[in-house]
């Protein structure tokens, strides 16, 4: 497991490409336009035609006022330690460099690598640089045409360099993509891309969505780990890859949950990734964003179970950050720098806390909290007691620290203190719980962090 990795805990996810441009209902927008009846559907045929496609959208995308430093600057301070943009999503459409397909945003009309520009700006900014491959899904990804659209390029075999197989089951349904099993050929175009992307890019990390545990994409997934994992030992870096859904035996990649939580402590590092946007990872003008509490306790609860959280931003089409979501890592970033101390290079606690105990599994964030609920971590020395409540409280009652062999502590409590703050905190100890209560003026909108020195 990467030193950097343990040690980083929080970066960000970055979904930002061509299908940023339409800012309609999610990032699938290249999917679901030819899908009949979805909203993406009337907005392709109000904005681009009945008889549009997709190579309209990416000929649009043009984004004139990307910076990659003054993205770095705003992730800097969100307190971020490693970025992972998407190299390629399920569009087909590459951000960087490809001798492989010509539908790369160096060949178009953007003539720019990104990835080599936001690589460059992590080098400067001394964060780490990640991508994502999400090209598996490509084989079906745009297959809803071959159903509802008859006149679609796809169906013609026009410029299938860009869209890929499109490959619909013997029923007919577009939705039936999970019973449609990749071919050979696509799993081996698969490896040869994903190998092309960390060649050009040397990232610390590689992220693939979760079609990669077809059984057909086995050999070749194995293939890819021993080439990446070589390759970082030849570039002389700690580098990992993120999985899903059970793609990679344990010990050879990272577990990744999206959008949910495991129930309890890992034995081993883990990893949830989720969204500042409620609907949707890419922009879109109608997105709905989590506020900076929600996003706080929702990584404290990761971290506290020996995990890493990465946060997705989804910047709009011409290059900026949305104000919204620029909004939430700043004050990440402020919450990071009073309270970082517990959450980078943390280790968790016998046990990772009291209170609410959410359901193992992907889509299941649940991110409300009541004054009984706590999560901890734990360097030499140190206990760091988390209040995951944003309601005022006069006195807080930890059972996890009272006083008791089993199922308490025996530590000598030296010091408490309030993290970020020279407020002094009032605390006791007895055999049943460990109390402590704060200034009644000290601000609880975002989690506050007791830190117990102990010996």
């Amino acid at each position: 497991m990467p030193e950097w990795y343990q040690k980083g805990r929080f970066g960000l996810f970055i979904h930002w490409g061509a299908y940023s441009v339409p800012a309609t209902e999610s990032e699938w927008y290249p999917r679901q336009m030819y899908l009949k009846g979805t909203k993406s559907w009337f907005h392709r045929i109000k904005t681009y035609g009945k008889d549009s496609d997709y190579r309209q959208v990416v000929e649009q995308f043009n984004p004139t006022e990307f910076d990659a430093d003054e993205w770095l600057d705003v992730f800097q301070k969100s307190g971020a330690k490693y970025i992972m943009p998407v190299a390629e999503h399920h569009d087909g459409v590459k951000m960087y460099k490809s001798e492989l397909n010509r539908w790369n945003t160096v060949d178009l009309q953007t003539k720019r690598d990104f990835m080599q520009e936001l690589h460059e700006a992590c080098d400067r900014h001394g964060i780490g640089f990640l991508c994502s491959n999400h090209r598996a899904e490509h084989f079906w990804f745009l297959n809803g045409a071959r159903k509802y659209c008859p006149d679609s390029e796809i169906v013609k075999g026009e410029y299938a360099d860009l869209y890929g197989p499109a490959a619909l089951h013997t029923s007919g349904n577009p939705y039936d993509n999970e019973k449609c099993p990749p071919t050979e050929s696509w799993c081996r175009d698969w490896l040869a891309s994903a190998c092309e992307m960390i060649d050009r890019n040397q990232p610390l990390a590689v992220y693939f969505d979760w079609w990669i545990n077809k059984p057909q994409f086995k050999p070749y997934l194995k293939k890819f780990l021993a080439y990446y994992y070589n390759r970082g030992a030849e570039w002389g870096k700690e580098v990992a890859v993120f999985y899903k859904v059970g793609a990679v035996m344990q010990g050879c990649a990272v577990f990744d949950v999206e959008r949910g939580q495991i129930d309890g402590m890992s034995p081993v590092l883990w990893q949830n990734d989720t969204a500042i946007a409620k609907n949707s990872w890419g922009y879109t003008e109608g997105n709905r964003f989590k506020t900076p509490y929600e996003v706080l306790t929702n990584l404290i609860d990761v971290i506290s179970k020996n995990g890493c959280y990465m946060l997705n931003v989804g910047p709009k089409s011409n290059g900026e950050i949305c104000a919204e979501e620029k909004g939430v890592l700043l004050e990440i970033g402020k919450w990071l720098h009073k309270n970082g101390e517990a959450i980078y290079d943390a280790k968790p606690y016998t046990v990772y806390g009291e209170g609410k105990k959410q359901k193992s599994g992907g889509f299941k964030e649940n991110l409300k909290y009541s004054k009984k609920d706590f999560r901890f971590t734990y360097k030499n020395g140190a206990i760091y007691v988390f209040v995951m409540s944003n309601k005022p409280c006069k006195e807080y009652k930890v059972r996890s620290l009272r006083a008791a062999s089993e199922g308490g502590i025996r530590y000598q409590i030296q010091n408490v203190a309030l993290l970020g703050s020279d407020t002094t905190v009032q605390w006791r100890q007895d055999e049943k719980a460990f109390y402590f209560s704060v200034d009644p003026s000290v601000d609880c909108s975002v989690p506050l962090c007791i830190k117990l020195t102990v010996d």
